[in-house]
């Protein structure tokens, strides 16, 4: 495999105030250093906080916001939601299992372009009306929601061998409350490994309740899993 230089980067993952840095080289040319890199779709910052993917995300699907509402404003409601489902929950929604945020203003940068959507859907802009009665009438959950589903969708995955990832990533435990399938939750040291996929998906995974947990296939599961307040 070649690599082409000037499209390769080198980014230090590191919490360090000081960081040690070795300058690195293909065919001669020294690789330029980033604070973040973009990898399938991902923004990869040197902290590994997603606070810069998730402020990517959001401008994003504002943007694509605006488009429909300046170009679809005149169409009926159920094209508008197709819009909204096909266009642009799936920009907010590209890899949610590995950046979902625990930080409050960053869900609520998300959660903003939906609930302004809701409005457009219903042509209603009052600060007297209630968005939330508008997501209850689309049956649009919350994006956070979502993602917590998501994820144990995926540890469904994870524990019944349907995707590349080892099970020996999930260390089965004993506990005499809950199901029988409970998994030992990594130790975190750091708010953003407390916070990342396996911690944070193996508590959800670990408080599902049992007939959820016994589901026969994952079309079962995910809908059932629907039905659970993750969040």
């Amino acid at each position: 495999m070649e690599f082409h230089p000037q499209k390769c980067q080198v980014l230090h993952v590191t919490n360090k105030k000081k960081i040690y840095k070795i300058p690195y080289n293909i065919h001669g040319h020294t690789l330029e250093e980033a604070d973040s890199a973009k990898y399938l779709g991902i923004n990869i910052h040197q902290n590994l906080t997603w606070n810069p993917h998730i402020q990517k995300v959001a401008l994003k699907a504002n943007s694509t916001r605006a488009f429909l509402q300046r170009n679809i404003n005149q169409c009926p409601r159920e094209t508008k939601v197709l819009c909204y489902k096909t266009l642009l929950r799936p920009v907010m929604e590209y890899a949610g299992v590995v950046w979902d945020s625990h930080s409050t203003t960053y869900i609520r940068k998300l959660e903003m372009v939906q609930r302004r959507y809701a409005r457009f859907v219903f042509h209603d802009y009052r600060t007297t009306s209630s968005v939330s009665a508008m997501l209850y009438q689309l049956q649009w959950p919350t994006l956070q929601g979502r993602r917590a589903q998501a994820k144990v969708e995926m540890m469904y995955r994870i524990a019944d061998g349907l995707v590349d990832i080892p099970q020996s990533y999930l260390v089965p435990t004993v506990m005499l409350r809950g199901h029988s399938m409970k998994y030992h939750v990594p130790f975190a040291r750091t708010n953003v490994y407390q916070h990342s996929f396996f911690p944070d998906g193996i508590r959800l995974w670990n408080a599902l309740p049992q007939q959820l947990v016994d589901s026969t296939s994952l079309e079962c599961f995910r809908g059932q899993v629907q039905s659970v307040q993750l969040r």
